[in-house]
């Protein structure tokens, strides 16, 4: 066991009353304080604990109050904040700086530091009204190059993401316009509903009522024929696909399932789990002979190195034993110390969009 130090050096104003405890991955996010509680020191806290050797911690401090309510570090703005990440093999001090706590404000008021979409638009969905984030070039003309990507509330600016962080994808994608490969982006922002409409299988967290067929399909039936009469017709060859997490996971279904739709699918970091490995299954007797596929993974995307190396080893397995041979092309890439999350995947995005026009060529 690696005995650890969390030091938190300075607590935020107007810090409430109440238990200050650590929680992350390696509790299963649990609110229970037990045995987690910092003591207070001077005008932060500390608190000393013991954790299996070879750990990556991905952790956040909670404070119980006397009601028993819970309130959860957050950004200066009261909203969500990214969790706190650490590797180590070995014992020592993490220190853990508060930027403020979740609040009514909810990160309502948190400045974008990235490119906002150019515009908003909506369309009806079986769901309801269904938000697309919409960024283009100035000066571009029809029928540019299209990307549809999952987790809309990501893709641009930080002030409607969920943890403060973005894919600052507007940036990237300026960048390539400025060398004479422009593109339209399409981004779909989601909620609650995320497990559901993005895992085409049932388990636990969809409570085994997916929707993803549906939501690929109103892709296929709505959006895409709505784009090209607002922004002209583009060949699927021209036409990409991209999201992370469950969004790779629907992403790759989607993309094998319709091959005919997208000729070019961006899955960054899938959560293949699901249902058993599922996905892994489906794969089995599906082809799609005209599409390229991105895929890619962190080097740190498990709760230990043992952990993250065996789900990178399962990516290769993936690209070769899955993909290669079935699609026409397979771009595989290992973020060296990116964890799961959004500044890895921003970090990532460029080369996927270079890839991506570059085949258009």
């Amino acid at each position: 066991m690696a005995r650890l130090r969390f030091v938190i050096p300075q607590l935020p104003p107007q810090t409430p009353p109440g238990l200050l405890f650590l929680t992350g991955e390696h509790r299963n996010w649990s609110s229970d304080p037990t045995g987690w509680t910092f003591q207070r020191s001077g005008e932060g806290a500390v608190l000393e604990a013991e954790l299996p050797e070879d750990n990556l911690l991905n952790v956040k401090v909670r404070i119980q109050g006397q009601a028993g309510e819970i309130t959860e570090e957050g950004d200066a703005w009261g909203g969500r904040a990214p969790a706190h990440r650490a590797a180590f093999q070995g014992g020592g001090e993490i220190p853990l700086p508060l930027a403020g706590w979740q609040d009514e404000r909810a990160g309502r008021d948190r400045p974008a530091q990235a490119l906002p979409p150019r515009e908003e638009w909506t369309l009806q969905a079986p769901w309801g009204q269904q938000t697309i984030r919409l960024w283009w070039p100035s000066g571009a003309g029809a029928s540019l190059p299209l990307l549809v990507m999952h987790d809309g509330q990501n893709v641009f600016d930080e002030a409607p993401t969920f943890a403060g962080q973005s894919w600052d994808v507007g940036a990237a994608a300026q960048h390539l316009a400025d060398e004479g490969r422009p593109c339209l982006i399409a981004a779909l922002p989601v909620g609650e509903d995320r497990s559901h409409r993005y895992v085409p299988f049932g388990f636990e967290l969809n409570d085994f009522a997916p929707t993803a067929d549906l939501y690929l399909d109103w892709i296929a039936d709505t959006l895409i024929p709505a784009l090209a009469a607002r922004f002209g017709e583009v060949a699927p060859k021209q036409r990409a696909l991209a999201g992370s997490s469950f969004g790779g996971l629907v992403t790759l279904y989607g993309g094998l399932r319709t091959p005919e739709l997208f000729g070019t699918l961006g899955v960054f970091s899938p959560a293949l789990w699901p249902a058993d490995f599922a996905l892994l299954r489906w794969m089995e007797k599906r082809a799609a002979p005209a599409v390229r596929v991105w895929l890619d993974m962190g080097d740190h995307e498990a709760n230990t190195l043992k952990g993250a190396a065996e789900v990178v080893a399962l990516t290769h397995r993936v690209a070769e034993q899955h993909l290669r041979g079935k699609v026409a092309e397979v771009r595989l890439m290992v973020g060296a110390g990116h964890w799961h999350d959004e500044a890895a995947w921003a970090a990532r995005f460029p080369d996927f969009l270079r890839w991506w026009l570059s085949g258009q060529d």
